[in-house]
């Protein structure tokens, strides 16, 4: 009996746990998520960036509600979505981590966002070693909305739109790594091209503010 028991708790268990994956098996619902680790946003807001439609947005909105990876709350009209936590935030780079490592399609997909590699040659660790060191500094290319609520401690936030403007305020004798969203997100990449062609010696880190949060939060 004790047998059997346990045999049914467990496969509630995995029931819960598939129940839970199955609303990630959307484009759509993967890039609210993706748009939603970095700031809260509305339903209008998340349906312009995703492509979607609203209705469609706010469909896909209230799955993910229900399976208790968003929250939402009312700001006068507008009603605001925000992730849950910061694990599903982390959950969404851990996807990215599963399929760099088992889908070459997806390794394929990554590399045609960008004509030109600028990923950094080098770890992470030395990554934030060499801004330790006072060798590097981390540039967060986001715009100020989603830097503000996302920031990455020891970075310097300096929005594309303005990177061309205040790059001479930079100093050339440092290495520069830059970050945006995450690995889906190719606002790192064109950075990287505009401190290259102005003589910096520049770099896009792959991984995602709310990584970096978690990784080196406490170390810069």
């Amino acid at each position: 009996m004790k047998t059997v028991s346990t045999n049914k708790n467990q496969n509630a268990v995995f029931e819960t746990l598939a129940t839970l994956v199955s609303a990630l098996g959307s484009k759509a619902r993967l890039k609210i998520l993706y748009l939603l680790a970095q700031a809260p946003r509305s339903v209008d807001a998340l349906a312009t960036l995703t492509g979607e439609t609203v209705a469609n947005t706010s469909q896909h909105l209230q799955r993910l509600l229900h399976q208790g990876l968003v929250l939402i709350t009312k700001d006068k009209l507008s009603h605001i979505y925000r992730v849950s936590n910061t694990n599903v935030a982390l959950m969404i780079e851990n996807l990215f981590d599963l399929a760099e490592s088992t889908s070459p399609a997806h390794v394929q997909a990554q590399k045609n966002l960008s004509s030109v590699n600028t990923t950094q040659p080098t770890t992470l660790f030395s990554v934030v070693e060499s801004v330790q060191k006072k060798k590097a500094l981390l540039l967060d290319v986001r715009e100020s909305y989603e830097t503000s609520h996302t920031p990455v401690p020891g970075s310097l936030s300096l929005p594309l739109s303005e990177l061309k403007k205040k790059a001479k305020d930079l100093s050339k004798n440092k290495t520069y790594y830059l970050f945006c969203r995450g690995r889906a997100c190719v606002d790192a990449n064109e950075g990287v091209n505009i401190l290259r062609s102005l003589g910096f010696k520049a770099y896009r880190l792959k991984e995602s503010p709310s990584t970096l949060q978690n990784k080196m939060g406490g170390t810069l």
